[in-house]
């Protein structure tokens, strides 16, 4: 290819060393010695870089004597080479010199067109070849100060440079014109005007190499000298030039190849011709067609190898140079261009020798690179024609993309399943078992996306070619085979809590998830003699399959860590929703009343399957006429609660019942008649063992069941539903005063009581709310002084699950007749219970025993322990609750505070939680509360220390071990945070509260010499006085000489006064033996900090 005039040899930018502003492969791929330039080699080996190899290009910048001139900035030029400098270089023509850091104005430059984004890019291109037409030079200086504008540069290029300066001597010329107040340029601006603008820059420059391919892109003059510039601009050490001319050159490449592609369809078209002509008779042959045709073969073979020299050469000088640059977002779109070259003109670029860069940056650091690549394979692999050219390549990367499936960056693993994907529909037997298995796993995954792309992969991998067997002499749904496949793979999984998981990673892969016929014809109709009945454990997790199908369908919610918590559905989600709950309506109601008599007996398969129920569009038995179905359903309720005798199966049936005795159901009224009915059959029963009960002097388990039975199903209809009829009362009282005198009495039938009394309460509240009576609100009040009472008479008990129980109790009480009842209605007043001491005492006391101080169980294992320390963590919070709901006063929370760092592992989320929120109560008096927490803690160390002192005699003195209190109110100043002026009142009363205390006596009783018994106890204020601001602090300082009035303070014993004051005053030499901290800082001005470009 000849150069004409001053054009710049393209050749001499080829063959270059890589500097430092380049990023390896990973040296576990990276070979000895191997060339970057060798096309011709088959193997997928990463090419090391050269270092240290001299220089034999001038646009470098390595190497090269040192020249005098004015050292780039680092910051605003982007320079990714520290020792760099660029020279400023200026010709003079007279007085007047060769350029000028203007701006080029909005109506002539390219670049304010295009970020204006008002004018048609096919008007621009047009211009400027119009423009090149009519004066070549002028057109290319008018392009080129295009993409220095584009890079950021403020300098203007003469026509003088044009013709008297190398590329590399210009750019280096231009690096002293760009803007200091900014890092950035725009094609990685931020805004919708520069995102647009990055768009326009790469379809202006495309366009433009299209349109000039239809006459001046082989000139010899034009592609010659833009190509040489944006070679020099990407191999700037200057990162806005690198990053803007690399950007532009692969898009003249990308509009190369779309050329290269056209030609190359023109020619083969241009041989059939010929070949048609050919074999013509002489006759009707035409004399000069063969001619024209050979003619205009030759000339598009020429310019398809110019073309392709030009591609060869942007490959050879840019790309294996920028595909591995320091800087990522030149080498994500190395790949993705690389990407697009594959894929629209596979002929040349589907092959080893450009797989490779793809595969070598597959290991690259940063995750979008990697997500790059895989973005580039995806529609390779889906491509059926290109997929067989990719077989070397996936055998070399395979297991580099495996362990992709588990990266750091999700999407970057949602992609790598794709991919997988994709291989596997190419050819199964390239992944191993081993690496199918751990896609397996990832269906219950937390990430939503990459559960999904596991769960399409387990869809392709499994029941793509699943059939249905063809020897059945049933009908049966076609996707049969594959819930069989399903349930299997579930149970062998072994992740059998974790069915909703599975389910929503399949729910959008796979039609069988909504095949309610499938799941119940299994289930309900007996296999033939070929097939295999369900054993237990596949009937099981079919069923739990099923009912996570429905909720899922019912509800569109996700499983818990997928996605936001109660998102809000779109509109067409909302739709599919109600669609598909009348669908699964439709058809459970006639086969749900069949399965719950089959499995009436299992007792596990049954609290499954009763909860479909819950999401059943009742209207559509009355649309449907289906009353029958309701009877049976009805029906087979009844006979669950007759046969059964757990308390969760009565709960999923009164929940069952609530749904369908809703009274906008248009049939309730047959529901409300069943329960009637089962509730009168229990109260029946119930009546019968309490008289039983009354007359045993003493009873055994087998006695009392037939009364803990019947309790289990009156407490679980009691929590769905108003027995208001039912008046319970007396009768529960009198277990409660058994369970009093008696302390055998079973804890169950004490917790059934305390729930059926405590909801008596509330459906009494919420009677009152719907119509007020005075006579039922006397009623509540007598009933709730009872219950309150009673919990804490229980909360002595010998047994320790019914002090429990009594606890959890009365705290409900206590949160349910709370001061909040007085908003809805100052009748109300009454039913608040009174707080007081003892109570509160009470409650602390239970906390003391079964919390903190709670004996443990010897030769516990760790899952008992951790369910242990769940049930403390419950208790615990139940009392937190009370505070922070202002029931309690903040002060009670005195004695929980206290533990805030003894117990900090098992309780410092709860407890910091609880002072966190009681803030937003009252900071003052949360700031008092830790006070007397830590005057709390003091009286400890006290109390301590005196019990060491008499059990080591009069013959040593012992000291008072303070570190658990300042490591206490440690942690207090730091839950204050920064903003001193939002805590300063809160803080001043802490201090004042902590001086009261420490100062109160201020003398020993027996020696006014000396200070009183809790002067040590200031020690631990000169935590807080850092945050204290300077007015506050004199005020303080004048408030403990007002208390400390004239007395003579002197001598070792009031030390701690003495140091308080020096910080409250701000003297050196004040806190725990603190030294004036010396400053080391030089004066004068900041030396700059090394900034890094790149």
């Amino acid at each position: 290819m000849t150069v004409n005039g001053n054009t710049r040899s393209l050749r001499q930018h080829v063959q270059r060393s890589l500097g430092d502003d380049f990023v390896e492969p990973p040296a576990s791929v990276l070979p000895n010695d191997i060339d970057d330039d060798e096309d011709e080699g088959e193997e997928f080996q990463p090419k090391a870089a050269a270092r240290g190899r001299p220089s034999t290009t001038p646009g470098r910048g390595r190497g090269r004597p040192s020249r005098t001139g004015r050292k780039t900035s680092a910051t605003i030029n982007q320079a990714d080479d520290d020792s760099m400098e660029t020279s400023s270089v200026t010709m003079t023509t007279g007085n007047n010199t060769t350029f000028a850091s203007a701006q080029q104005s909005e109506e002539k430059g390219y670049f304010h067109h295009l970020l204006a984004g008002k004018t048609n890019i096919q008007v621009l291109v047009d211009q400027w070849i119009d423009s090149y037409q009519a004066n070549r030079d002028e057109a290319l200086i008018e392009l080129m100060q295009f993409f220095l504008d584009s890079s950021g540069c403020k300098g203007k290029l003469t026509q003088a440079m044009y013709l008297k300066m190398e590329h590399v001597d210009m750019l280096r010329a231009m690096t002293e014109h760009f803007d200091e107040d900014t890092s950035e340029y725009p094609i990685i601006m931020a805004g919708l005007q520069y995102k647009k603008f990055r768009t326009s820059f790469s379809e202006f420059v495309v366009l433009l190499i299209k349109q000039a391919s239809y006459s001046i892109i082989y000139d010899q003059y034009m592609i010659d000298n833009l190509v040489t510039l944006l070679t020099a601009l990407s191999d700037s050490p200057v990162r806005a030039f690198r990053h803007t001319g690399t950007l532009a050159v692969l898009k003249v490449m990308t509009a190369l190849v779309d050329i290269a592609l056209t030609i190359s369809i023109q020619k083969d078209q241009c041989q059939r011709q010929y070949e048609a002509e050919r074999q013509k008779s002489s006759a009707r042959r035409a004399a000069d067609r063969l001619d024209t045709l050979t003619a205009k073969r030759k000339e598009l073979e020429g310019n398809e190898n110019e073309i392709k020299s030009f591609m060869n050469f942007i490959f050879k000088g840019v790309f294996i140079h920028r595909y591995r640059d320091i800087v990522p977002d030149i080498r994500c779109l190395c790949m993705s261009e690389l990407g697009e070259w594959m894929k629209s003109y596979p002929m040349v670029f589907l092959d080893d020798i450009y797989l490779k860069y793809i595969g070598w940056t597959l290991y690259d650091k940063v995750g979008d690179c990697r997500l790059r690549c895989l973005l580039a394979l995806i529609p390779l692999f889906q491509t059926t024609d290109l997929v067989g050219k990719l077989e070397l390549f996936t055998n070399r990367f395979k297991d580099r993309i495996v362990q992709m499936t588990v990266d750091c960056e999700y999407e970057v693993a949602v992609q790598a399943i794709k991919l997988l994907t994709a291989i596997l529909k190419f050819n199964e037997r390239i992944l191993e078992d081993k690496d199918c298995e751990n896609i397996y796993e990832l269906v219950y995954h937390s990430h939503r996306q990459v559960a999904q792309a596991a769960g399409e992969f387990l869809n392709q991998k499994l029941f793509h070619k699943a059939e249905q067997p063809l020897t059945s002499s049933k009908k049966r749904s076609q996707n049969t085979a594959f819930m069989h496949l399903l349930v299997q793979f579930f149970i062998e999984s072994e992740l059998h809590e974790h069915a909703t998981y599975l389910v929503d990673s399949m729910w959008d892969q796979h039609p069988m998830m909504k095949d309610w016929e499938c799941m119940t014809d299994i289930l309900l109709e007996a296999p033939d003699q070929e097939e295999d009945p369900l054993d237990d454990q596949h009937e099981n997790c079919l069923i739990e399959i099923m009912v996570c199908c429905v909720r899922e369908a019912a509800t569109g919610e996700y499983p818990i860590g997928r996605g936001q918590p109660n998102r809000k559905l779109t509109m067409k989600e909302q739709k599919q929703k109600e669609d598909d709950k009348r669908v699964l309506t439709d058809h459970f109601i006639g086969t749900l009343p069949p399965l719950l008599n089959k499995y009436i007996a299992d007792a596990d398969k049954l609290l499954n399957l009763l909860q479909i129920p819950l999401h059943f569009n009742y209207e559509v038995y009355t649309t449907t006429r289906r009353e029958r179905d309701l009877d049976a359903y009805l029906t087979a309720l009844s006979d669950i609660v007759q046969r059964h005798t757990t308390a969760e199966i009565f709960d999923a049936v009164s929940k069952c019942f609530e749904c369908v005795c809703d009274v906008s159901f248009t049939l309730s009224n047959r529901a409300i008649a069943h329960r009637g009915n089962i509730i009168d059959k229990i109260l029946a029963n119930f009546n019968a063992a309490m008289g039983i009960f009354e007359e045993m002097d003493e009873a055994d388990e087998d006695d009392l069941y037939p009364l803990l039975l019947n309790l289990r199903k009156l407490d679980a209809f009691h929590q769905c539903h108003d027995l208001d009829n039912i008046d319970l009362w007396d009768k529960i009282h009198l277990l409660f005063k058994a369970a009093i005198d008696n302390e055998d009495m079973s804890p169950e039938i004490v917790d059934k009581c305390f729930g059926i009394a405590n909801r008596s309460l509330l459906w009494g509240l919420y009677q009152l709310d719907i119509q007020f009576d005075k006579d039922l609100l006397k009623k509540l009040v007598k009933r709730t002084r009872k219950l309150c009472a009673l919990c804490q008479k229980l909360m002595l008990h010998a047994n320790t699950q019914i002090c429990h129980y009594a606890y959890s109790t009365l705290c409900d009480l206590l949160i349910s007749m709370s001061p909040h009842l007085v908003d809805k209605n100052p009748d109300y007043q009454v039913l608040v219970v009174e707080i007081n001491e003892n109570l509160i005492q009470a409650l602390l006391t239970f906390l003391n025993t079964y919390v903190f101080f709670a004996e443990e169980p010897k030769n516990q294992d760790e899952q008992g322990k951790i369910e242990t320390l769940h049930k403390k963590r419950n208790l615990l919070a139940a009392y937190c609750k009370l505070i922070v709901h202002n029931v309690l006063p903040i002060q009670a929370a005195t004695n929980i505070l206290k533990y805030y760092v003894k117990f900090s592992n098992d309780f410092g989320d709860i407890i910091k939680n609880t002072f966190t929120r009681a803030r937003d109560i009252s900071k003052i008096h949360t700031a008092k509360t830790m006070a007397y927490s830590l005057m709390a803690v003091y009286k400890d160390c006290v109390a301590a220390r005196d019990t060491a002192q008499e059990a080591a005699g009069n013959d040593e003195t012992i000291a008072i071990d303070l570190s658990p209190l300042r490591e206490l109110a440690r942690r207090f100043n730091l839950s204050f945070g920064l903003d001193m002026a939002k805590q300063r009142e809160a803080l001043a009363a802490l201090h004042r509260e902590c001086i009261r205390f420490a100062l109160t006596p201020l003398f020993k009783h027996d020696d006014p010499s000396q200070p009183g018994p809790n002067i040590l106890f200031l020690e631990v204020l000169p935590e807080f006085a850092s945050k204290l601001l300077k007015p506050d602090k004199k005020a303080i300082y004048d408030h403990v000489d007002k208390l400390v009035h004239n007395a003579t303070i002197d001598g070792d014993a009031w030390q701690p006064l003495i140091n308080y004051r020096r910080i409250l005053n701000d003297e050196p030499g004040g806190g725990h033996g603190q030294k004036p901290r010396t400053s080391t800082a030089t004066r004068g001005r900041k030396r700059a900090a090394p900034q890094d470009g790149r």
